[in-house]
């Protein structure tokens, strides 16, 4: 199992016992860290070590659809919705509460929002727990902390709603925690630390990273291929795969993992090699009686080298889509064409990491 993965499963499952975690943005000393619960776990004490420990501004992220349900409104209404500030909703208390700022009516606020038998006129607006909308799947749509806070209860098989402060440095009361910091106070209490990067990488290996969608058999030139469109499970990219002639599940099928190129691969532009080394692959298949190309299609705007400014995908991304793709045909020996665009090497390791067999 991967280091990185044993951090995931550790925050995971102190998450699911109702113990905070320290979620970081990076490895970097200038990133900030948050506390994050399980809103369900929200407890007296929990929330007054929150608070002795971090900002005091405690929010509680939610899926959109309780957000609507709960009627809990933007308190920006401007920009884009899933900004640090377009995300906030109006802040609430439960109308069991008090005055609604001490630990005690904070932690019965934030259990009452992760509660589906919560309703609209059960919370005072405005209270002292800010609601805060999280981007549809989680932080394979954003990678923010309050994405990374409610995957982690949801994983844990909590209910989607996730309690989260900042956490403030001891050494410098009026800053942020900070890198290492973050690592001491973590150690100090007992907590598990995961970064929302490791979280990212976590869920695209886990999780199927993509669904098929339509299947034929297309004539090409005196013999036919079989074309399977496959579509991103967490975002807008749109993939091809062609197969040429036999794939036995027994022997190494030749790979070719071709990235987009419009100019290339339609108009046969020679600005680059895209298409060239296309035509090259599906060649050697045909010649070889079999192969796989899986033909990616990134969102985002098109990729046209010599006519746009190609921006560099998501290589980790991408890697796992090829995985993932090659795990739903049945295929798990492949062997790598030499001309990979760029991150051979990363495709190798993800395949690796899914169980399947790279041939040399």
């Amino acid at each position: 199992m991967k280091t990185t993965d044993t951090r995931v499963r550790r925050a995971i499952t102190a998450v699911g016992v109702g113990r905070p975690v320290v979620i970081t943005m990076g490895p970097e000393n200038d990133h900030e860290g948050y506390l994050a619960f399980a809103a369900e776990a929200a407890t007296p004490q929990l929330l007054a070590f929150t608070v002795r420990h971090s900002s005091g501004y405690v929010r509680v992220a939610l899926p959109t659809a309780e957000c609507e349900r709960l009627n809990l409104p933007p308190i920006c209404h401007r920009g884009d919705t899933h900004s640090d500030t377009g995300a906030h909703r109006v802040a609430v208390d439960w109308q069991g509460t008090g005055t609604g700022i001490s630990a005690t009516d904070r932690a019965a606020t934030i259990t009452a929002l992760a509660a589906k038998s919560s309703e609209v006129s059960d919370f005072r607006r405005p209270g002292h727990v800010v609601p805060v909308e999280v981007a549809p799947d989680g932080v394979l749509g954003r990678p923010g902390p309050a994405e990374a806070a409610l995957d982690l209860a949801r994983l844990a098989g909590r209910p989607e709603a996730a309690g989260m402060c900042d956490i403030v440095s001891r050494h410098r009361p009026t800053a942020m925690a900070r890198g290492g910091e973050l690592l001491e106070f973590a150690f100090e209490h007992g907590l598990a630390v995961v970064s929302v990067a490791e979280l990212v990488s976590y869920r695209r290996r886990v999780e199927p990273q993509v669904v098929r969608m339509a299947e034929t058999v297309l004539p090409n030139g005196g013999s036919a291929f079989r074309a399977i469109g496959f579509r991103d499970a967490h975002g807008d990219g749109e993939h091809l795969v062609i197969i040429i002639g036999d794939v036995g599940a027994g022997v190494p099928v030749p790979l070719h993992v071709h990235v987009e190129c419009l100019t290339s691969d339609v108009f046969g532009s020679t600005a680059c090699r895209c298409g060239t080394d296309l035509d090259r692959a599906r060649s050697d298949m045909r010649a070889q009686a079999g192969g796989v190309v899986i033909y990616l299609r990134p969102p985002g705007p098109m990729r046209a080298c010599g006519l746009t400014n190609t921006e560099e995908f998501d290589s980790e991304a991408i890697s796992q889509t090829v995985a993932w793709i090659l795990r739903d045909l049945g295929v798990y020996t492949v062997r790598l064409s030499d001309d990979a665009p760029g991150f051979g090497l990363v495709i190798f390791g993800a395949i690796r990491e899914h169980g399947l067999r790279v041939a040399g």
